[in-house]
This record gives structure tokens, sequence and C-alpha cells, in this order.
């Protein structure tokens, strides 16, 4: 039996909390949750997105998303619309309140990754990026 110290699930745990510990205080400084930058980054990426592919990629339930896109959108970041293609749906896209502060975001968040890789070391955090793809992959296999 594997000791509690070694489980894979634990260590995945413990290796995101000292990721985050490089971007939290950015986003804390611009009063943003890890959710709530998850969430804007990857609208921001799409441009517009439906929710389910958001709940999918941003890897946040859906009631725990309703929950992060209604305070979004209460400090105006994100907006609501009515899909084309099926009027019971509904996409969501930033406002460009939400833009701005994402491309601003950005600048310090790739900052905490020139440190993090400055401390882990390039070819080790790339090493660890490829075994953590192969390893989500094999959900599809």
């Amino acid at each position: 039996m594997t000791k509690f110290k070694d489980s894979l699930p634990l260590q995945l745990i413990k290796a995101r909390d000292v990721t985050l510990d490089y971007f939290r205080p950015v986003l804390s400084e611009n009063d943003l949750t890890v959710q709530q930058w998850r969430v804007m980054r990857i609208i921001f990426a799409y441009g517009e997105i439906d929710f389910t592919t958001l709940a999918s990629d941003s890897c946040i339930l859906s009631p725990s998303l309703t929950g992060v896109i209604n305070r979004l959108e209460k400090h105006d970041y994100v907006c609501k619309i009515k899909s084309e293609v099926d009027q019971r749906r509904v996409n969501i896209r930033l406002t460009e309140k939400a833009e701005e502060l994402v491309k601003k975001v950005r600048i310090d968040i790739d900052k905490q990754y020139v440190l993090l890789k400055e401390k882990f070391g390039e070819e080790k955090y790339n090493q660890l990026a490829e075994l953590l793809e192969e390893l989500i992959d094999l959900r599809d296999s």
C-alpha cells in the first residue's frame, strides 16, 4: 500500500498550492480569486463561450461556476448573451473593463511564471508540463 505522503493525488494538491503561492498575491492585489481569474482567462481566450464549455475548460462544477459568473457579473466583468444558435443557451463574454484587467494582470502573472521557472528550472518545468499533459491524456484513452 502506498504511504499517504507518497499519494499522487496528495502530491498534486501540494504542487498546486506551491504554484498558486506565486500567483495568489497578484490576484489578491486585483481583488480576484483563483477561480475568477481562471474563468476570465478562458473567456478572454475564446472571446465568447458557452457555459458548458467554460465549466469543462475551467474544471469548475456548474453550481460553483454559476456563483463565479454571478460575482463577475456584479463587478461588471462579464455579460451574458443569448446564443444565436439556441435561444435557450447563454454565452458569456468579458466586458471591456474585464479585458483591460486581464491584459494588466497578465503582465504580472507572466512575471511570476518567470520567477517560478527560474526557481524550479526551465527544463524541469517543461518536463513536468509534458508529463502532466500525458497524465491528463489518460482520461481520453
